[in-house]
């Protein structure tokens, strides 16, 4: 895989090209972006085009340095992962001691830190001085989506380069190359909210019950049901559920209730991001307010931001029921 064969982020890419090609790349970078969108698939490039034998500025593919790193077998290029959601103080002395030694077979040394957020402020502290003077045969990327949760004197030591959520429109093209159809193309590049590997690794029948669940869900909120059966679900919830899960539905909630704003303020339905429930969701405009509507989204992605800054899910779910609609037929 080259630059090229990474969908999106073209800015990021050749910003790193220029730098190759000038010889003046960084030697502390953090890449920052949401999930799924080629952070690490672009570090793994990068790694690969610092050491090519044949391109200056990307990876060739056929050179013994670039199919070796491929194959998770050349010695000087190291990814570096969390070990039970941590990375430990042990990995990064570890890395530490290797930095510092010449490369055994490559140009350069390069390591790869995933999930750079989940270290914790002894991993962190060790590893302030090297990011600050490493060796110059030395690269050392921190790869996260969650940088708030990264010392900022462990940012400051880095070069950061931001990645975008993939576009919706290069989703689904990638999802209809791989014979997904149309309609099921779009709905899933409307949920994935550019998360590319999330959008390839789903399955369409998951998606349908996630979906169901949201819009039943959705349609007792609008009624001013009672939900509370459904907050059992989810108050209590281990974390894993909730990002697995949860996040999915507040995601779709997020979704209907701009559809129905969408349909309430008579825009094209051409535009709705859940265009299977369209009937439904223009049955229900008359219903409910624009500003019940705005309200509860604002809670939504409130607690889609609270979420993933790790805050108290208890007091996020009852934050985000706290008042449920009541219809009000305008």
């Amino acid at each position: 895989m080259a630059f090229d064969d990474i969908l999106g982020n073209s800015r990021a890419k050749r910003i790193l090209r220029k730098a190759l090609q000038k010889d003046r790349m960084p030697n502390s970078l953090l890449f920052t972006g949401p999930e799924g969108v080629g952070k690490k698939e672009v570090a793994l490039v990068l790694a690969k085009a610092i050491n090519c034998l044949q391109e200056k500025d990307d990876a060739c593919e056929v050179c013994s340095s670039c199919k070796a790193i491929n194959n998770r077998n050349f010695p000087d290029v190291m990814i570096i992962s969390p070990e039970k959601n941590l990375l430990k103080i042990s990995q990064m002395r570890e890395m530490k001691a290797t930095a510092y030694l010449k490369p055994m077979v490559g140009r350069k040394r390069v390591f790869v830190l995933e999930g750079a957020e989940k270290m914790n402020d002894e991993a962190a502290n060790s590893v302030l001085k090297i990011l600050e003077e490493p060796p110059a045969f030395t690269h050392i990327i921190l790869v996260s989506h969650n940088p708030y949760l990264i010392l900022p004197t462990i940012q400051s030591r880095c070069q950061k380069l931001s990645f975008s959520p993939i576009l919706r429109e290069d989703i689904e093209h990638e999802l209809m190359a791989r014979g997904e159809e149309q309609e099921r193309a779009k709905i899933i590049s409307l949920l994935v909210k550019g998360n590319l590997k999330q959008a390839m690794s789903l399955d369409w029948e998951d998606v349908q019950t996630i979906r169901t669940a949201a819009w039943q869900l959705f349609c007792a909120l609008m009624r001013g049901d009672n939900v509370s059966s459904f907050l059992k679900n989810y108050a209590f919830a281990r974390r894993d559920v909730l990002e697995e899960e949860f996040v999915k539905v507040l995601e779709i909630l997020s979704s209907l209730c701009r559809d129905l704003l969408l349909v309430k303020e008579g825009g094209s339905l051409d535009l709705l991001l859940n265009p299977d429930f369209a009937l439904e969701i223009q049955a229900m405009q008359n219903s409910i307010s624009l500003g019940q509507i705005m309200d509860f989204l604002v809670k939504i992605d409130f607690a889609l931001f609270a979420l993933r800054r790790n805050l108290n899910v208890n007091l996020i779910v009852s934050a985000l029921f706290s008042s449920v609609i009541e219809p009000s037929h305008v």
